[in-house]
């Protein structure tokens, strides 16, 4: 192993080196653009014109490109990185890597971005990695944003009020992702992927319908529904959107009539304290399930009832509840009426 005086190394001596590099890249490819190329193609052709670039300075016969799946692609003296990424359009724009960074190298301190774009005039721009990520969107896992056009304060890194080196090494910075866009959501939207299962739980990749669910699945989900989203008593037009979303990012599910798992039938007649009620399928299907409401809800985490909820528990959760539900209700009855009587029965 090769020891290396870091006072000799600075990262003007190394930005030095990627923007000879870069100026030879040009020269090279708008000359003659491969009839082929992709990523790998030109991740390597930086490779080799940064082996050359480099003769007669501290880093000539120090770099090296690491393997398909690690991170970054090159590494210089095995303290700067080169993340290599292209485009056959004529922007600045791409899609990066994981947030996670779980490939990357250890001993690695900075990396920079150095991006091809070969949309109509071939150019190429570098920048330090965490300048230039925007924000993060979603393949088979959480990714970055590229934008090499990016202002200066404008990072995903900026909007979570974080320095990327402190992110990148937190134990769970996913969550801190959560944090950051639940607060951006509007009415009716929902996280996908990063929504509220647990980190420890792994979401298959496969969607299914509602009415495809077991019958004890079913249930779970309609009642999760009753308890998290209080407006389903509501007379709102969109009361079940929530509803989906859910259904979507905690159950890889869908369903083209989710209304009807809880109105569809006419209305229904219960007693309650002697007296024969009639009331709405919405309400009878509530009346079955208080037990289980009762129940589930002592298991559901304080948070994720905060979180959809939107209020601060200082309670029982099912208290609170029972004010969320009663505040939302536009039914002819009292509704809290109804649930007692349904745990009377259950």
């Amino acid at each position: 192993m090769i020891l290396v005086n870091k006072e000799n190394i600075t990262e003007s001596t190394f930005t030095s080196l990627l923007e000879v590099t870069k100026s030879e890249i040009i020269k090279q490819y708008s000359k003659n653009v491969p009839k082929v190329i992709n990523g790998n193609v030109f991740e390597t052709a930086v490779y080799n014109q940064m082996l050359i670039s480099a003769n007669n300075t501290h880093f000539h016969g120090h770099i090296e490109q690491t393997g398909t799946y690690s991170f970054p692609d090159i590494v210089a003296r095995k303290l700067y990185g080169v993340e290599v990424k292209m485009t056959k359009e004529d922007k600045w724009i791409s899609t990066g890597n994981s947030v996670l960074e779980s490939t990357r190298i250890p001993s690695v301190e900075t990396i920079y971005m150095f991006f091809g774009k070969f949309g109509k005039a071939f150019d190429v721009k570098y920048r330090k990695y965490q300048e230039c990520l925007y924000d993060v969107g979603v393949t088979h896992s959480p990714r970055y944003k590229i934008d090499m056009d990016l202002q200066d304060g404008h990072s995903i890194f900026d909007k979570l009020n974080v320095d990327y080196n402190v992110f990148r090494k937190e134990p769970n910075s996913i969550k801190r992702l959560k944090g950051y866009y639940k607060k951006q959501l509007k009415a009716g939207e929902e996280l996908w992927w990063i929504g509220d299962t647990t980190d420890s739980i792994s979401v298959s990749p496969i969607i299914r319908s509602l009415s495809k669910f077991e019958k004890g699945d079913k249930e779970k989900f309609i009642t999760e529904c009753l308890i998290l989203f209080p407006e389903i008593f509501s007379n709102s037009t969109i009361k079940f959107e929530r509803a989906a979303a859910y259904l979507i990012t905690n159950y890889n599910a869908v369903s083209s009539n989710l209304r009807d798992s809880f109105t569809s039938g006419g209305r229904m007649t219960i007693s309650i304290k002697g007296v024969h009620q009639t009331i709405s399928k919405l309400l009878y299907n509530f009346f079955l399930r208080a037990k289980n409401i009762k129940e589930l809800i002592q298991d559901i985490p304080k948070d994720k009832l905060e979180y959809y909820w939107g209020v601060k528990i200082n309670d029982e959760p099912l208290k609170m509840w029972k004010y969320l539900i009663k505040e939302s209700s536009k039914e002819d009855i009292d509704i809290i009426s109804v649930f007692n009587e349904g745990l009377k029965n259950g």
